[in-house]
């Protein structure tokens, strides 16, 4: 629907260039202990490939803005500074990326599962703790947390690679804790990823 929406928007007012910048969903509703299917972050990851299929469009991670009680959280200068990155972008050209840590593949690597991101800047960071949170390994339906270890631009999953793994995830909950960022503070976007 967003694609539609996007597409008529610039058929109506006859600007085929029309640049959208979208803000993801942030966390709302109950955190969650165990891992669970979140059809809000089914919509993240909606809005995520409406976004990339379209190059006048731009995405804002607000992941971790959020507040679990309030559907519009009260951080508005730090999602208004997004935007205004991504307008630079987007609506006026200027060089950089786009957004911030994007996951672009979830690969075997002996005994361990390595998830490589692009769009980072600085390299990737977490914040408290020893690892970064947030990720699952998937066999079939049934999930589970594993932590991830920062090297890079990617992140290690160690022992996470099993033969019934097929996906892993990050951030796939209503309101997920996250702590993974990268240098220009922006956090990495919520994924679901097949296991290659």
């Amino acid at each position: 629907m967003l694609r539609a929406l996007m597409a008529d928007w610039r058929s109506t007012f006859a600007a085929p260039d029309l640049p959208f910048l979208v803000v993801q969903l942030t966390a709302f509703g109950k955190a969650q202990t165990v891992p669970t299917d979140s059809g809000w972050a089914a919509l993240r990851q909606a809005q995520a490939g409406a976004v990339a299929a379209d190059s006048h469009a731009g995405l804002a991670v607000t992941i971790d803005v959020g507040d679990r009680f309030d559907i519009h959280p009260a951080q508005k200068k730090v999602v208004g500074e997004r935007l205004a990155r991504l307008a630079r972008v987007v609506a006026y050209g200027r060089g950089g990326p786009r957004t911030g840590p994007e996951a672009s593949e979830a690969v075997r690597q002996g005994g361990d599962v390595v998830v490589r991101f692009r769009n980072v800047t600085g390299g990737l960071q977490r914040y408290g703790g020893a690892g970064a949170i947030g990720f699952e390994r998937c066999a079939g339906t049934t999930c589970s947390f594993v932590d991830g270890v920062v090297q890079g631009d990617t992140i290690i999953l160690p022992g996470a690679n099993r033969p019934d793994v097929t996906a892993i995830r990050y951030a796939w909950s209503d309101a997920p804790f996250v702590n993974l960022f990268d240098g220009a503070d922006l956090p990495a976007a919520p994924f679901n990823l097949p296991l290659r």
